[in-house]
């Protein structure tokens, strides 16, 4: 019962947010901050996200219930969840880097100084 619960409620929550995200909708908070290729790639790391709270119920009603599976499908589901961190912690960094090259591109150009 508990593996049922979890599908639905995992897929109910995670799902619909990476499909808008693929999408580029995102809360205007985070549009602001964000460029489109930014939210459109933590789309892709919450669908591997989806992706990763699936594999350990699927090998369960998959069959797959010896020791070595048990060990596995964890170590699979932590791995893809490491690669989602990944891919937000990246995008994150390259919305940083763009925002600091902007930056100094307008102190260079002396734009925002007063006369």
């Amino acid at each position: 019962m508990f593996l049922w619960v979890w599908v639905v409620g995992w897929s109910a929550f995670v799902l619909p947010l990476s499909i808008a995200s693929l999408q580029g909708w995102a809360p205007k908070r985070v549009r602001s901050r964000t460029t489109s290729w930014g939210i459109r790639v933590r789309g892709v790391a919450l669908l591997v996200m989806w992706l990763g709270g699936l594999i350990v119920p699927l090998g369960r009603w998959g069959g797959l219930v010896g020791g070595d599976a048990m060990f596995l499908l964890p170590v699979a589901e932590a791995g893809l969840l490491l690669f989602a961190a990944g891919l937000i912690a990246g995008s994150q960094l390259g919305d940083r880097f763009r925002r600091g090259a902007a930056s100094a591109q307008a102190r260079d150009q002396g734009i925002g100084e007063e006369p």
